[in-house]
C-alpha cells in the first residue's frame, strides 16, 4: 500500500489530501463475491465492504464519466455500466486488509468498516421511511462518510487514528482530539476527500457539519446515521444519546418507543452484513441477538491473537471519558482578528468553498469571527444562529466543534416570548453565563439554550449591525473542568463587535 511520509502530521488540510492521493482501501476478511449472481444481488453483497464500494465508484468515474451526467450513485449503477468483469478485476486488486494492514491498524480499520456498514442500514433504512427515490445512494452517502477515517487507517497514518482515540475514546469529545492531532477535522478531511475523488454529491453535502441551515432530509439522515454510529458502543445509555432519539423522531414522525425499535432493527440488519458478530452495535440489538456468551464471537477476525483484556483504544468501555482541551493560540486569534480590521477575506472565503461551494462576504466575516473563536480563543464549540426575516426567531447556522450534535444543529429560539435570550437580542451585548448566575436565570432560559449549556458556563453574544440584530453566539469548553476566563471573554466580546462592524458594511 502507498504510504505517507513519516515527517510529522501535516497541518495544512491540503497537504494531507495530496500525500493520501488516490484510495486504495482494503477489503474485509471473510468476505467474497459470487460473480453468478444477478446484478441487484451482486450489488447487495458488495454493499458489505466500503473497500468496494469506494473502489468501484472510483472505476466507474474513471472509465465512464463520460457518459454520465451525473456521478454514480449506487452498486447497481456500477455493476451495470462496468460489468461483472471489471468489478472482479476492481476486486481482485484491492489488498485484503488481514495482509495489508499493520496489527496496530487492524482492529481499528475493521471497527470503523463496522460503524460505516452500520450507519450505512440505518440511513437507508430511514430513506426508505421518508419516500426516498434512491434510499441505496443514502446508503452510499452514509458508508463513505467514513472514508478519512478509513484511509488514515489503512496508512501509516493509522498512528494518527490511534493518537485520536488515546485522547478521545469518548465519541463526544472526538472534534477537540481531531483538532489536535491534525488541525482540522475528519470531517473536513472527508469533504476534501469527497470533492477530489468525484464522490457523489451526498457524501460531500455530509461530511462537513459546519452549516446548519441548509441540511435536506438525505443529508441530515446521514450525519444523524453518523451520529448513532459513534455512540452506538455505549448504546441507549449514553447520556448524548436522548437528544439523537428525539432528532430522529422528528425526522421520520415516530414515538420514542417506535424510533428505538427502528434503531434496533437497523442493527439487526448491519449485523447479517458482517462477517462477525457485531461490536461497536451490539448493545443496540434486539433482546435476545446480543450473544455474550461467546467472546470470540463478538471480536472482529484477528490476524494474530489479540486479548480481549488487552488494552483497546478505539472504544469507550462504558464510562464518559473526557478528551482533551483545546489551548487558546494567541498567534491565530491575532490574525483573525487583523484580517477582519483590514478587510481580508480570502484565508477565510478559500475555506468556506471548500466547505459550501459558493459563499457571500458575509460567510466569510462570520466565518472568521467563529474561527477567533475556536481556533483562536479554545472555545471547544461554538454556534452562530441567525436571525431570521421575521425577527423574531434565532435558528443555528454555523457550527464548530460539535459536529453531529442535534442540539447545535436544530438550535431555535422564538424571540417573542419572554426570556433571557430576548433580552440579549434587544441591544448590542454579551453575558458571560456562569454556573451560579444560570442558577438565578435557569427559568428565563429557553428549552433549546438549555439543551446546549446545561448549567455550565457559557459565553453569548448578540451580534449587531446599523442598529439591528444579525443573530447571537454561543461558546463554551466541552469539558467543564477547561473553565471559561475573563481573558477569553473579554476577546470574544471584542471580536464579535468587530464582526458586526464588517457586517454592517455590507
Amino acid at each position: 500500500m502507498d504510504k505517507l511520509t513519516e515527517s510529522p502530521p501535516r497541518q495544512r488540510l491540503e497537504d494531507w489530501v495530496a500525500a493520501i492521493g488516490e484510495p486504495q482501501l482494503p477489503r474485509l476478511p471473510r468476505h467474497a463475491l459470487d460473480y453468478e449472481l444477478p446484478p441487484r444481488d451482486l450489488a447487495a453483497q458488495i454493499y458489505v465492504d466500503p473497500a468496494l464500494v469506494l473502489g468501484l465508484i472510483r472505476d466507474v468515474t474513471t472509465h465512464a464519466s463520460r457518459h454520465l451526467d451525473s456521478g454514480v450513485h449506487s452498486m447497481e449503477e456500477a455493476v451495470l455500466l462496468r460489468g461483472v468483469r471489471n468489478v472482479r478485476a476492481v476486486a481482485d486488486g484491492l489488498p485484503r486488509a488481514e495482509a495489508a494492514l499493520t496489527r496496530a491498524n487492524y482492529r481499528g480499520y475493521l471497527f470503523t468498516c463496522e460503524r460505516a456498514i452500520h450507519a450505512a442500514c440505518q440511513a437507508r433504512r430511514w430513506a426508505w421511511q421518508l419516500a426516498d427515490l434512491l434510499p441505496n445512494e443514502v446508503y452510499t452517502a452514509a458508508m463513505l462518510r467514513h472514508s478519512a477515517e478509513l484511509v488514515m487507517w489503512s496508512r501509516d497514518e493509522g498512528r494518527v487514528m490511534r493518537t485520536i482515540h488515546e485522547m478521545a475514546p469518548e465519541p463526544a469529545y472526538a472534534s477537540e482530539a481531531e483538532y489536535v492531532a491534525l488541525g482540522f477535522s475528519l470531517g473536513e478531511l472527508n469533504l476534501a476527500l469527497a470533492q477530489k475523488w468525484q464522490l457523489p454529491a451526498l457524501v460531500a453535502e455530509s461530511s462537513e457539519a459546519l452549516a446548519a441551515d441548509t441540511r435536506s432530509p438525505r443529508s441530515w439522515a446521514v450525519g444523524l446515521a453518523s451520529r448513532l454510529a459513534a455512540l452506538a458502543r455505549q448504546g441507549w445509555r449514553h447520556p448524548e444519546m436522548p437528544p439523537l432519539l428525539e432528532a430522529l423522531s422528528e425526522l421520520l414522525e415516530l414515538d420514542d418507543e417506535a424510533t428505538r425499535a427502528e434503531i434496533s432493527a437497523g442493527a439487526a440488519e448491519a449485523a447479517e452484513l458482517l462477517p462477525w458478530k457485531p461490536v461497536t452495535f451490539a448493545p443496540l440489538l434486539p433482546a435476545g441477538e446480543e450473544d455474550e456468551d461467546d467472546p470470540e464471537a463478538q471480536q472482529p477476525p484477528a490476524r494474530a491473537p489479540i486479548s480481549e483484556t488487552s488494552d483497546n483504544p478505539y472504544l469507550s468501555d462504558g464510562t464518559a471519558k473526557g478528551g482533551v482541551c483545546l489551548a487558546p493560540r494567541r498567534e491565530v486569534f491575532q490574525r483573525v482578528r487583523h484580517e477582519l480590521e483590514n478587510r481580508d477575506y480570502a484565508r477565510s472565503e478559500a475555506q468556506m468553498r471548500r466547505r459550501r461551494g459558493r459563499v457571500s462576504p458575509r460567510d466569510c466575516i462570520l466565518n472568521l469571527v467563529l474561527t477567533g473563536l475556536y481556533d483562536g480563543l479554545g472555545l471547544s464549540r461554538v454556534l452562530y444562529a441567525q436571525m431570521l426575516p421575521d425577527g423574531e426567531t434565532l435558528a443555528g447556522q454555523y457550527v464548530l466543534g460539535a459536529a453531529g450534535d442535534p442540539n447545535f444543529h436544530r438550535f431555535r429560539v422564538d424571540l417573542s416570548r419572554p426570556s433571557l435570550l430576548q433580552e440579549l437580542m434587544a441591544k448590542p451585548s454579551a453575558v458571560w453565563l456562569t454556573p451560579q448566575r444560570y442558577q438565578r436565570v435557569q427559568h428565563r432560559v429557553p428549552a433549546a439554550l438549555h439543551a446546549l449549556a446545561d448549567g455550565r458556563s457559557a459565553f453569548l453574544a448578540a451580534v449587531f449591525a446599523h442598529g439591528q440584530p444579525q443573530g447571537m453566539i454561543y461558546a463554551d469548553r466541552h469539558r467543564i473542568d477547561n473553565a471559561l476566563d475573563e481573558t477569553s471573554f473579554r476577546a470574544m466580546r471584542r471580536l464579535c463587535a468587530l464582526g458586526g462592524q464588517r457586517l454592517a458594511e455590507l
